[in-house]
Parts: structure tokens; sequence; C-alpha cells
């Protein structure tokens, strides 16, 4: 997994060393205090939830983390119309499933590389050569999206003024963590006063204080959503505009977990 998110990424704007200026030691106090409704969900994974106070907003943080070992991490893109992230793992018969990448609102069309079951489903902007080859031989799965937010324990930053970068939205991330341990996490926002939601910078500070060491950004808004077979959708998808669990999208492809 950890290769997977460092070779397939989005098309990254340039690097600056500038300073992550939202983020505080009050902020890092509040995610380590946190009160955590925690969930086992069986063979050392386990769901977390919160509300709590961050970059002076209310937050609302769903995570489900699993050891690599004894599960399996799968890229689903079915044939036909596009599903909510909870039919995606309901169909696939998955434990976890979190929503995918980047696509057409209108034609529910992926506009990035995606290789599902072994096969090349979209090939984004990357055109047939020697890597697409590569990656079709060595994985089973495979998924563009970005840009990253840690890499190899730092915190990437983007010198940017784009309000995909600055403004506050929901956002979807996976990543991994030093021991090989897989997160899986969603940020709710649009929701002022419950769920404001993140920067990129912001996001990339929570998964760092999570304890990522290596993190990509997937597709955001009205499209993030985290659920598990145990438990259901566990965040507050926005297209419904209510605070609840019902408001899925549809998305073309998703990010599935089996338990071995």
């Amino acid at each position: 997994m950890t290769n997977l998110l460092r070779k397939l990424t989005g098309a990254l704007l340039l690097l600056a060393s500038l300073p992550a200026a939202a983020q505080t030691p009050r902020d890092s106090a509040a995610l380590a205090q946190a009160e955590w409704q925690i969930t086992d969900l069986g063979g050392g994974a386990v769901a977390r939830r919160t509300q709590t106070e961050l970059f002076g907003t209310q937050q609302t943080l769903s995570v489900a983390i699993y050891p690599r070992r004894g599960f399996s991490t799968l890229v689903v893109q079915p044939e036909g119309a596009a599903r909510a992230t909870s039919r995606l793992g309901e169909e696939a018969g998955a434990d976890m499933a979190i929503n995918g990448s980047y696509f057409h609102m209108k034609s529910a069309e992926p506009i990035t590389f995606v290789l599902s079951d072994g096969e090349i489903r979209n090939r984004g902007t990357m055109k047939p050569s020697p890597l697409t080859s590569r990656i079709a031989r060595r994985y089973r799965s495979a998924l563009a999206a970005g840009p990253m937010l840690v890499h190899e324990g730092e915190i990437l930053i983007y010198d940017t003024d784009d309000t995909f970068y600055t403004g506050r939205h929901p956002r979807s991330v996976i990543g991994t963590r030093s021991d090989g341990s897989v997160v899986l996490l969603v940020i709710d926002g649009r929701f002022p006063g419950r769920a404001a939601g993140a920067t990129i910078a912001e996001t990339a500070y929570i998964a760092r204080q999570l304890g990522l060491t290596e993190a990509l950004n997937l597709d955001g808004g009205g499209s993030s959503s985290l659920w598990t077979r145990q438990l259901g959708v566990l965040n507050h998808p926005t297209d419904n505009k209510r605070f609840d669990h019902e408001g899925e999208r549809a998305v073309p492809n998703g990010i599935v977990v089996f338990r071995r």
C-alpha cells in the first residue's frame, strides 16, 4: 500500500517550504484529548468517531483502522451506474469501504487512472506506456488521486490560492502508519457548528496527528463517505443537506477492504 500511495498520485503543484499557519499546539491537544467512540470491528480492526474543536471550528471525524496482515485492500469500479459507497461495499461483500477518486459530476465518468481486479478501467491522463503496463502486472488494484498529504512522516505543503486547497470541505483520506496499519479517514464538512470541513493543509495536519506517515487525499465534498459492514455509514455525507448518515452521493469507484 505504501508504494502505491507514493507512486500513484494525481498532478501535484510545486512544493514550497511554507509553514502550516492554521494549526496550533491547542489543536494537537484537542485531538490527543478527544473523546472517541470506538467500535471493535474484529481481526484487529476498529472504527473511531469523534466531534471536537479544531482550528477554531467544530470538526467531526470518522476513522477505520485495520492491520495490513489479515485484510485485503482493493479498488472496485463496477459496470453500469455509479453507486453509493455503502452499496459498493455491500455488493463487493467487503467489511469496509471508502469513496474513490475524482470523476465528472454529470456523467459520473472517472477522470483518473483506475485499475480494478487486474483490469485498467480508466487511464485518466495516463497514456498506454511501460509504466501503466508495469502497474497492471504488479498490482491487482490501483487508483490515482491526490494531492499527497504526508510522505515519509512529513506533511507536504502546497503554495497555491486554489480554493480546492484553501477552502474547508469534506475530505476523504487513505494512508498508512509506521506499524503498517491502514487508516481510512473522513472529515465531515458543510455543517456549520457541527462539521466545518478542512483545508488540504488542515487535512494533512489531522492525518499526521492520527499517526499517518503516508497519506493520500481522495475525492471529497459530497462524495466523502466511510462505511463498515458492522456499523453502516460512519460519517455524515452531505448530498441530502442533513446531518445524518443518509446523504451519500453515487460514485463510480471506491476502495473496499476484506477480512481474509
